[in-house]
């Protein structure tokens, strides 16, 4: 068998025949550079679709941010005019203070010299407590001109008592109630402190056998002003002190032949406790 003869550029091979062509197209290259393009796709549409729930979510921050912002806008507005208003209600509300208290003033000294007055109207005036109703039988100015001398002693009064008005405070008691109070009147002012002097040394009174008591006739704020001193009077009562009341509520002490005088209660109940202090007997 003859040689086949080489062609000038050809090498020969140990086996003699020709190397294999590289293929044009390699499939697993393919594959590798599909799977490349589809996980970029992928990528690519989860980016998009990130970015756009990233822009739709800033889209409604930027809308709740405008909104807080009119808002916020508004308020200021409205706490500027709130400001402005406060300032105005405060100057208001100084003057109405100042006001206010000059009222308070005024109405003060109107119910001081209302009170001093109705004391005054009353200056003359007895008031006679626990006489049964109907003992005056309608004629109650009579009465008291004959019941003074009769409780205090006809000696004690030489001369008529006049009496200018009497009569009952109140409504009608139920049967069986408290007898209503008896104010009555004494023309003559000495002759009314006379009374009540007297009514005191001879207490208790009795009428037909009824305990009566005969006190001046004091306005409602006098008669609290007097009742505060009611615990020191206890207490000078319990010591042995001699005391009594000026009017219209002063309290006048008397110890070792001197005189004190107390305009108020705590005044009165220092002096009572410096008493107690000194002879705790």
């Amino acid at each position: 068998m003859k040689k086949a003869k080489l062609k000038k550029g050809d090498s020969p091979t140990s086996s003699g025949k020709q190397p294999a062509e590289k293929p044009l197209f390699n499939e697993s290259e393919a594959d590798g550079d599909i799977r490349a393009a589809t996980d970029s796709s992928v990528i690519l549409s989860a980016i998009q679709t990130m970015s756009n729930s990233m822009n739709d979510r800033f889209n409604s921050l930027e809308a709740t941010l405008s909104q807080l912002r009119t808002t916020l806008s508004e308020t200021t507005s409205r706490i500027a005019d709130l400001e402005g208003t406060k300032a105005e209600h405060e100057a208001r509300i100084s003057d109405l203070e100042a006001s206010c208290q000059e009222i308070l003033a005024v109405n003060k000294a109107l119910r001081a010299k209302l009170d001093d007055l109705e004391g005054r109207s009353r200056r003359a005036n007895i008031k006679i407590v626990g006489l049964p109703e109907n003992v005056e039988a309608g004629r109650p100015t009579e009465f008291v001109e004959r019941l003074i001398p009769k409780l205090l002693g006809t000696e004690n009064f030489p001369e008529r008592i006049k009496v200018d008005r009497a009569h009952r405070t109140g409504p009608l008691p139920s049967r069986g109630g408290r007898p209503r109070i008896m104010i009555a009147r004494i023309h003559h002012y000495p002759v009314k402190e006379t009374i009540l002097r007297l009514a005191w040394q001879h207490a208790p009174l009795k009428f037909d056998g009824v305990l009566i008591s005969i006190f001046p006739d004091f306005t409602a704020e006098v008669l609290s002003q007097r009742r505060a001193f009611d615990g020191v009077k206890k207490k000078l009562k319990e010591a042995g002190i001699r005391f009594g009341l000026l009017f219209p509520a002063r309290l006048i002490v008397t110890q070792d032949n001197k005189k004190k005088i107390f305009g108020s209660v705590p005044e009165a109940e220092e002096f009572v406790k410096s008493i107690v202090e000194q002879d705790p007997s």
